[in-house]
């Protein structure tokens, strides 16, 4: 059976197939990090000033733990779904393969897309009356109009938090046309180290486009640097498959490469309140010119360093079968889809309230996985609807 967006299946086309218990693991940590992230983001400087929910106190610690897991987050996400692309049209061919990413892809994205949308709009129209004084993003919504007509303007145009599954679409079927023309190979990437230091430059043309930190590309008009920057992550993803040993390669130096990350985080993150892109596009300068070259630098050696650094410490210390972890690789895709209004709702709930910073993050952390996770067991998991995200799963 696979799973949503990042399949769960068998590796291997031997009997009995084994399943990849360190790739599943990964996909729930990386499922949660994005729950905390989507929940910090209200209490984050300078994140906060295009977040929905902006809280009245903030906190630097939170603002660095948000860009830090930013940084690699998605670029996971997007090689463990090429990696796991490429071992399903192995097994079942490229007609099946389609058949099976427009079931598990495409289809929920129409399905879910209209729901979602009028959560957000729900959302903001509840934010916009119950809060006195809004800020941010929510507060220019506020002074266009008390209605739900800034509400749907500020929505409509956006694949909102969806915008994964729309470039993962347009990767299914790019992977599929690849494997037919036997397309471009990156599996040196991992088998010689000066591939793996070279590559991240092949990067930085995107990251330069996207600009630091690396926005959501919500658009329904689809973008090039996303093709390119998270494409790249697929297409190795894609690569890696039966070249799994490559890997191992890497493996003696996996706090190495974690600990140079951090080191170049810093000058990264430093960077981060330079990068006022309006001043940049109005007023170039020498020195404008070359903080943004050197944050699409470090963004794009960060993004493959701390995702490489990933899959190492995944197949060290996940190795294992975790039921708790197995039932969050289970109900990740149904969490992906849901949690976002849910954070925003909570987050918006809290502003006024006198809560200590911290306690009101654990709420809306604890809260959106409490919520998610009980509807998942409820409606979803032995349900049609979980068949359709993830395939059937048995009673215990």
């Amino acid at each position: 059976m696979d799973s949503g967006p990042v399949q769960q299946v068998n590796c291997g086309k031997e009997a009995p197939a084994q399943r990849i218990h360190y790739l599943d693991n990964l996909r729930a940590a990386a499922m949660l990090f994005g729950v905390f992230l989507h929940s910090a983001l209200a209490y984050a400087q300078p994140a906060q000033s295009f977040w929905l929910a902006t809280d009245t106190s903030s906190s630097v610690a939170i603002d660095a733990s948000i860009w830090f897991i930013h940084l690699f987050r998605m670029s996971l996400f997007f090689f463990l779904s090429g990696y796991f692309a490429k071992l399903v049209i192995e097994k079942k061919g490229i007609k099946n393969f389609l058949w099976n990413r427009f079931l598990r892809i495409v289809v929920p994205f129409v399905l879910f897309y209209p729901f979602l949308l009028a959560a957000m709009i729900a959302v903001i129209v509840f934010a916009v009356s119950y809060l006195t004084d809004p800020q941010g993003l929510m507060g220019m919504i506020a002074a266009a109009a008390k209605d739900k007509t800034a509400a749907q303007k500020s929505q409509t145009n956006s694949t909102m938090h969806l915008w994964f599954l729309y470039y993962l679409a347009a990767f299914s079927v790019l992977g599929a046309l690849m494997h037919r023309f036997k397309g471009i190979k990156l599996a040196s990437l991992f088998r010689y180290p000066i591939f793996f230091l070279l590559s991240p430059l092949v990067l930085v043309p995107s990251a330069l486009a996207a600009g630091s930190p690396v926005p959501a590309p919500e658009s329904f008009i689809p973008l090039w640097w996303p093709l390119v920057f998270y494409g790249w992550f697929y297409a190795a993803g894609w690569q890696l498959f039966g070249r799994e040993n490559n890997l191992e390669i890497l493996r003696p130096y996996a706090w190495h490469i974690f600990g140079i990350s951090v080191i170049l985080f810093v000058p990264y993150y430093m960077l981060l309140p330079v990068m006022d892109l309006k001043t940049i596009v109005e007023s170039p300068s020498p020195q404008s010119a070359w903080v943004l070259g050197t944050e699409a630098l470090l963004t794009a050696y960060l993004s493959v360093m701390l995702t490489v650094a990933s899959l190492l410490f995944g197949k060290r210390y996940l190795s294992g079968r975790s039921p708790l972890l197995a039932f969050v690789a289970d109900a990740s895709y149904w969490v992906y889809l849901l949690h976002l209004p849910i954070a925003i709702f909570l987050q918006t709930l809290l502003i006024p309230s006198p809560l200590p910073l911290w306690l009101k993050l654990m709420v809306v952390l604890s809260g959106t996985l409490v919520f998610c996770f009980a509807t998942y067991v409820v409606f979803v998991r032995y349900t049609p609807l979980g068949w359709l995200l993830h395939g059937k799963r048995a009673f215990p």
